[in-house]
């Protein structure tokens, strides 16, 4: 999974994409993007991953026919549809790499947006075809981006705080989570830690906590208190986005590390803190090599 530009770059680049040019994809930036889908199987944490473009072409232009987004996203190219076994974390792979592919996307100068409960997911899951056992938790709108935003896609931004983001100190700690960490105690990985603060999530919430333990770093899932509410998870049948959240976080941690010449793997090494906080939940740790 080849990214040709420096990915700090592409983080900064891309932002969620709902309004597009009623244009269909190029055969070459569909071409580029399907390969990149094929070769994002497995996530970090071990599990299997299948991704799928449907998009309309010049000989196809009903391939999108009845997929609907509720009306968030105006005229889009395509969708990236994926699915994922209800495994321990599957959805942090799902996310991962869906964040991986984005990226491509965004390199190849396509707009992008996660859809989580956005879109009707039975007519997305046929075309798909799940197999026993799979599930589709989003999709992903793909497009050439439109000069001008529609008003939804004004309207969503700013509900949602597109554009805040916490500070280091709501995010990342050292030792304990009553100690914020200081970016010069970052051992290297200050930019890596930026491009997970910068990183998108359902509603903004940024569920993703980070504490440094000597040389490793422990990811904890931070929950939002009643988010979403129980009536719209069970009217929509939404996977767990913010699990998504945390695997896209992954991604730019891992990817930003490597652009800074910081190897290192995923570990299951869970210190077995006692947690502050009831909505905090250990995932995985970053290991340096």
């Amino acid at each position: 999974m080849q990214l040709n530009s420096p990915v700090s770059d592409l983080i900064k680049k891309r932002s969620s994409c709902r309004t597009y040019t009623k244009t269909i994809l190029s055969p070459e930036d569909l071409k580029s993007l399907e390969n990149f889908c094929q070769s994002a199987r497995i996530g970090p944490l071990g599990n299997q991953i299948r991704f799928q473009i449907t998009a309309a072409t010049a000989n196809d232009s009903q391939a999108l026919r009845g997929l609907g987004t509720y009306g968030f996203i105006q005229d889009p190219a395509g969708f990236i549809i994926g699915a994922s076994q209800d495994q321990p974390g599957s959805l942090e792979d799902f996310g991962y790499l869906g964040e991986l592919i984005i990226l491509k996307a965004t390199e190849l100068g396509i707009g992008t947006c996660w859809l989580g409960g956005t879109f009707t997911k039975s007519r997305f899951s046929r075309i798909l075809d799940l197999q026993p056992g799979e599930d589709l938790p989003s999709a992903i709108s793909i497009g050439y981006p439109a000069d001008q935003r529609a008003w939804i896609d004004r309207t969503t931004r700013i509900l949602a705080g597109a554009d805040r983001r916490l500070p280091w100190s709501d995010l990342f700690f050292e030792n304990s989570f009553k100690n914020p960490l200081q970016p010069e105690n970052s051992a290297g990985y200050s930019e890596p830690l930026e491009m997970v603060r910068l990183a998108p999530s359902a509603s903004n919430k940024q569920p993703w906590r980070i504490l440094k333990l000597g040389p490793i770093w422990h990811f904890y899932l931070h929950r939002t208190r009643k988010y979403p509410p129980a009536a719209f998870k069970l009217l929509i049948n939404a996977a767990d986005l913010q699990r998504i959240d945390l695997g896209i976080a992954m991604a730019h941690f891992e990817l930003s590390a490597a652009q800074n010449h910081l190897p290192g793997n995923w570990v299951r090494s869970d210190p077995g803190l006692v947690l502050p906080d009831s909505v905090l939940e250990y995932v995985t740790s970053w290991k340096p090599a």
